[in-house]
């Protein structure tokens, strides 16, 4: 017999589908994110750029304040100046206005959040007869300026013998702050009632409950509170200005105000805003730390209530 092959024709290999090529596509979404990052960048710098501009000023000499940005030699003979000054002003120096600042703050800001704390827990985990009627009396006393009250004070600080050192700015600020118990009232409401029931059946008094329960679920606002507190206190001005007569009691605000006093030539500036910028730094360095903090409770409230 005769042999046939039979031919197997090839079949070519089976290509890969080629993959579909993605469209890039921009959501409006993204580009509003883009452009309200942009708009908050450029107000953030716009914010920074009166301490940017302070910073390089302490580091020209007096005739460049207004006329270059940049410094065009850079000296930091304004931070010399500034502490040779302050050694004449009061004895100690700036040192002695940062040990001021200080013992005009920390005593305050630590008794003032402790009464306030057990303030806002009265009113707002308590029973008693007239305590809304109270607690609209206190906030009423927000919408009173302090220049309607100061001279009073301090005719009465001053018949006490107070002015001559710092209890007049300290004494009156240890019986607590109404803004402060708003706010850790505010945040009071949103802790259940059950947990103070809780504690009341097995045994606890007010104050028992308050320092061993209520207390330790305040400290994120505690926390908030004493930041904001020591803020406000360490660049207080007008207080010490009017209650201070001892210039060895001044706090760092009334030691960068006597560092211009010359009535405001050029060639004093760079020096006071060279002590200006180093009683800035606890602030600023308390802010930072501590910003998510102080956000976080400050939304914590305005939701709870």
């Amino acid at each position: 017999m005769e042999n046939v092959t039979q031919t197997i024709p090839e079949v070519p290999a089976a290509t890969p589908a080629e993959p579909e090529k993605k469209k890039f596509h921009i959501s409006p979404k993204l580009i509003g994110d883009i452009v309200i990052t942009v708009v908050l960048a450029l107000g953030a710098l716009l914010m920074l750029l009166p301490f940017i501009w302070m910073l390089f000023a302490t580091m020209k000499d007096y005739t460049e304040l207004y006329t270059t940005f940049f410094p065009s030699t850079w000296s930091f003979e304004s931070y010399a100046q500034m502490w040779e000054e302050c050694g004449y002003l009061m004895e100690g120096g700036i040192i002695r206005g940062f040990f001021n600042s200080i013992l005009t703050t920390v005593p305050v800001v630590a008794v003032q959040i402790v009464v306030s704390a057990f303030a806002a827990y009265a009113f707002a985990k308590l029973h008693f007869v007239g305590k809304n009627i109270v607690f609209l009396v206190l906030l009423s006393t927000m919408t009173i300026p302090f220049a309607v009250i100061m001279l009073p004070q301090a005719w009465l600080f001053g018949a006490m013998g107070l002015t001559t050192g710092p209890l007049a700015i300290i004494i009156p600020k240890f019986f607590g702050s109404i803004t402060t118990v708003f706010f850790l009232r505010q945040f009071l409401y949103g802790i259940p009632d059950s947990i103070s029931e809780a504690a009341r059946l097995d045994g606890a008094g007010y104050t028992r409950t308050f320092i061993s329960v209520i207390f330790p679920l305040l400290m994120p606002a505690l926390a908030t509170q004493a930041i904001l507190s020591f803020i406000g206190n360490w660049n207080d001005f007008l207080g010490p200005l009017l209650f201070v007569t001892d210039k060895d009691w001044y706090t760092l605000p009334l030691l960068v105000n006597r560092l211009n006093n010359g009535g405001g030539s050029l060639a004093q500036i760079p020096r006071s805003l060279a002590a200006a910028l180093i009683s800035l730094v606890p602030i600023i360095v308390i802010f930072a730390v501590f910003q998510k903090k102080i956000i976080g409770s400050i939304v914590f409230s305005a939701v709870k209530g």
